[in-house]
């Protein structure tokens, strides 16, 4: 089987070094195997889709940074996906009961012999152009704080995410949204945490929205009201331990699209990565990701 290896290079991490070990262990495995490691997310997107060009499947070593570049190369075509957790934030993978890079690398033989199971993904439009997510598009709070956790690069990796929760809550920011729901009626919103789940966790564990299913064909929707800074720590607290959904405050809502837009300048963010700006319209693409992982 032809197969690429995407990994961060050494020097950002542990993910580098577990990638030579993977590719290695492919080849002994017999398998044509091409690594690739480039410096930075565009070079690396850009040497692996070309590489994609004569491959069959594409092992992506890391997070959820390295799965949501995995998935704008595969996703929505017949090549199939391998995941080995190495990041910070491991929540896709993690939804699939692949929790340990180790075990993961010991079942590579296994898993490409399996047959691919398929699993739902977004299809994000925004200003600058189309991409795919596996995970969870957020514009709000979250997002802010996905913006400051990229920034926070002497933080220990895995402390990162909670880090930057803290670190936003020091300046929240109420923004006003404009939303439509499946082509419906628009309506505005103004609020500090807005999602768009395909995935229930992100941020290495958070549970966003706990009825999440990566098989329904469906996005949920994650929106607060309004409230005051008490009333926000209250709810964030309870998002961060799964309790939020019978929050009066908290809406939860299940849609196969959504678009969203605002008067401000709002980053968006999907699988811990900036992707974009307002506006945006997601949309469910049900089982567009075939993943192999070992029995």
């Amino acid at each position: 089987m032809r197969i690429v290896v995407a990994s961060k290079p050494t020097s950002a991490g542990r993910a580098g070094a577990v990638g030579e070990r993977v590719a290695a262990r492919l080849a002994a495995l017999g398998h044509d195997v091409r690594h690739i490691a480039a410096a930075d997310y565009r070079g690396q997107l850009e040497q692996s889709r070309f590489a994609m060009t004569t491959a069959d499947a594409l092992v992506v070593v890391g997070g959820d940074g390295m799965v949501h570049l995995g998935v704008n190369i595969v996703g929505g075509t017949s090549k199939r996906l391998v995941i080995v957790p190495a990041g910070s934030g491991n929540d896709f993978a993690a939804s699939l009961g692949i929790r340990i890079g180790e075990q993961a690398m010991d079942g590579l033989e296994a898993a490409l012999a399996a047959s691919p199971e398929r699993f739902d993904l977004v299809r994000i439009e925004h200003p600058d152009g189309v991409e795919l997510a596996a995970g969870v598009v957020s514009v709000g709070f979250d997002a802010d704080v996905t913006v400051r956790s990229n920034r926070f690069t002497r933080v220990p990796r895995a402390l990162r995410y909670r880090a930057a929760i803290a670190a936003t809550l020091l300046r929240p920011r109420h923004r006003t949204f404009r939303m439509r729901f499946d082509g419906g009626e628009e309506r505005s919103w103004r609020t500090l945490i807005a999602a768009i789940a395909n995935n229930g966790t992100f941020g290495g564990g958070v549970p966003i929205a706990p009825s999440a299913s990566l098989h329904d064909g469906r996005l949920t929707a994650v929106l607060a009201d309004e409230v005051s800074y008490p009333r926000f720590l209250l709810t964030l607290a309870k998002v961060l331990r799964g309790r939020h959904e019978a929050d009066r405050r908290l809406h939860v809502r299940d849609c196969e699209s959504v678009e969203i837009a605002s008067d401000d300048p709002v980053t968006v963010c999907a699988d811990g990565e900036m992707v974009g700006r307002l506006p945006v319209r997601c949309t469910a693409m049900p089982g567009a990701l075939q993943v192999l992982r070992a029995p």
